[in-house]
């Protein structure tokens, strides 16, 4: 996914999106005024808001508030939080967003049983991903 740009309607929809998707990894928001947010998913499931030294129900508060915003969204990327959401937290915190649980779609990209912390080496075995200052290294 390249960078966007779209009000908090655009930005919400591209986060039901993924999460139908079941995906893992960092959508990174860039505001007007360029401070910068990130939303992380884990299979599917929300852990977590932050944007400018606010977290969760009060970063998406502000962001709600703010347009245009800019957005790409980087898989297998979990940023650090400070604050995250349990389960249950991140499922109320979606549905008032306008979130409606449907049945996943099937993504022809992604395989329901490939685990997703680790990534593939060229021979074909797996290794651990390795995250340090929000880029992925190599061990």
């Amino acid at each position: 996914m390249g960078t966007l740009a779209a009000d908090f309607g655009g930005l919400t929809a591209q986060l039901f999106e993924l999460v139908q998707l079941r995906a893992t990894g960092t959508l990174f928001v860039v505001s007007a005024d360029n401070h910068a947010a990130q939303v992380v998913l884990s299979k599917g499931q929300l852990l977590g808001v932050a944007y400018n030294g606010l977290h969760n129900e009060n970063a998406v508060a502000q962001l709600a508030s703010l347009a245009p915003l800019r957005f790409s969204f980087t898989p297998e990327l979990i940023y650090p939080l400070l604050e995250t959401l349990l389960p249950d937290q991140a499922e109320q915190l979606l549905e008032r967003l306008g979130y409606r649980d449907t049945p996943a779609v099937a993504h022809p990209l992604v395989e329901e049983d490939e685990p997703t912390d680790s990534v593939a080496a060229p021979d074909g075995s797996r290794t651990p991903l390795m995250v340090y200052r929000g880029r992925v290294i190599q061990g």
